[in-house]
């Protein structure tokens, strides 16, 4: 299987003239730097007989780059152009004649540009005078295309570049080289530890066995806290509500230490209130969940067990006595239970007896202070009403007498008529 690396590159002039224009590395195989190369939408020299010469000018195809380049919206852009290896691996070019199997790794190469970067400008060289000795590709790609458009990023990026030349390779490298080509990680065995590599799934499911064995053996929540600290399980606390989180660190499938985290339990809400998702182990093993788990245990601890009933031929003296000595206890317990709470309604009786007593002496007391200013006022009242009535009948009667005086004179001057009484 071939091997692909990309890299973005900020100088395509530095990477042409590194293809093109250095001595071989290594001259164990070959001592040409340049087996073949091809380019799309690019001039390129040529032999006198209308080949391709392996002899390319780095600076002159640098220039038609830069041409597109000055096309572009933003000519100063940061990367002008990505490169591209390509390293087939030895079963598929095993280097024993390179002439004919770097012309086949050329074509191959060719065929996936134009498939799938055939509107950008490429240039493409073959070589093998690498440290390992392994036919290579290096495909230079112009980030700009001739019209001054840009070629994507997503074009770019590994995967996709390596899932593609793989499909290709699988359709036509037997139709270029006449051997059949199989891709080297379907043959990829399974790992023998397969099954004891903990997931994130397993190891929740590991937690959960955990946590339900500690809430039995304990009571509250510092001892849980304790116990599962012990087995390397922390719990943090996050938010207003302290919610619980529950991390551990446990060796990958590499053997590496990692960090595993997971929430008690969490529920993603809309603003109308609505569940849109609910994450976490479940609300059993929150710490409200826990402290009702405890709670209902302690409520059974303390419920008293109901006897059991035997015939008469099953249970012995010892049983009997037993079981009837239980029962004068409960029926003791219950008793004092009754008495206890009869004085203690019998005290609360009399406390209030007690408050009603003082509240009836406090009013009277207030009535008492009240009565003797509303007789004075009263008879004020009355005195004032009855002074008034006297002085009036003097007024009146005053006023009756000078009325007789002046008829008295009246009747005088006349001789006497009309004389009234004497009064």
């Amino acid at each position: 299987m071939a091997i692909l690396n990309s890299t973005a590159c900020k100088s395509s002039y530095g990477r042409l003239t590194y293809i093109f224009n250095q001595s071989a590395h290594n001259t164990s195989k070959t001592n040409h730097r340049v087996l073949a190369c091809s380019g799309t939408n690019i001039n390129m020299l040529h032999t006198p007989n209308g080949h391709l010469s392996t002899l390319q000018s780095g600076a002159y195809l640098e220039k038609q780059f830069h041409q597109s380049l000055k096309r572009a919206y933003n000519p100063k852009r940061k990367y002008q152009a990505q490169s591209i290896i390509i390293s087939f691996s030895s079963e598929e070019f095993d280097t024993s004649d390179l002439k004919r199997q770097a012309t086949q790794a050329m074509q191959l190469v060719e065929g996936y540009v134009h498939q799938h970067f055939s509107d950008a400008q490429s240039v493409s060289c073959v070589q093998c005078d690498g440290d390992g000795g392994k036919l290579h590709v290096h495909l230079l790609i112009n980030t700009v295309k001739t019209n001054g458009k840009t070629v994507p990023t997503n074009r770019f990026s590994v995967y996709r570049m390596r899932r593609n030349f793989n499909e290709y390779l699988e359709r036509n490298f037997q139709l270029v080289t006449g051997r059949e080509w199989s891709n080297s990680f379907n043959k990829a065995s399974t790992r023998k530890d397969a099954k004891t590599i903990i997931t994130r799934s397993s190891w929740e499911e590991q937690l959960k066995q955990t946590i339900n064995q500690v809430k039995q053996e304990v009571r509250n929540v510092v001892d849980f806290i304790n116990r599962l600290s012990t087995k390397g399980i922390q719990i943090k606390e996050r938010g207003k509500k302290k919610q619980w989180t529950y991390t551990q660190i446990i060796p990958d499938k590499n053997g590496k230490p990692k960090l595993h985290r997971v929430r008690a339990y969490y529920q993603r809400k809309d603003k109308a209130g609505h569940v849109l998702s609910t994450r976490g182990l479940g609300q059993a093993y929150t710490r409200q969940g826990l402290d009702n788990y405890w709670r209902q245990q302690l409520e059974k601890e303390q419920e008293i067990t109901p006897v059991k009933s035997h015939y008469r031929k099953e249970v012995k003296t010892n049983d009997r006595k037993d079981v009837q000595t239980e029962r004068e206890e409960l029926i003791k317990i219950r008793t004092l239970a009754r008495d206890a709470q009869a004085a203690a309604n019998e005290r609360q009786r009399r406390i209030q007896l007690n408050l009603q007593k003082s509240r009836s002496a406090d009013a009277e007391e207030r009535k008492q202070r009240t009565q003797p200013q509303t007789g004075s006022a009263t008879s004020r009242r009355r005195d004032q009403s009855r002074s008034k009535s006297i002085s009036k009948q003097q007024r009146y009667a005053e006023t009756t007498q000078r009325r007789v005086k002046k008829q008295q004179e009246r009747a005088k001057r006349t001789n006497g008529k009309d004389v009234g009484p004497d009064l």
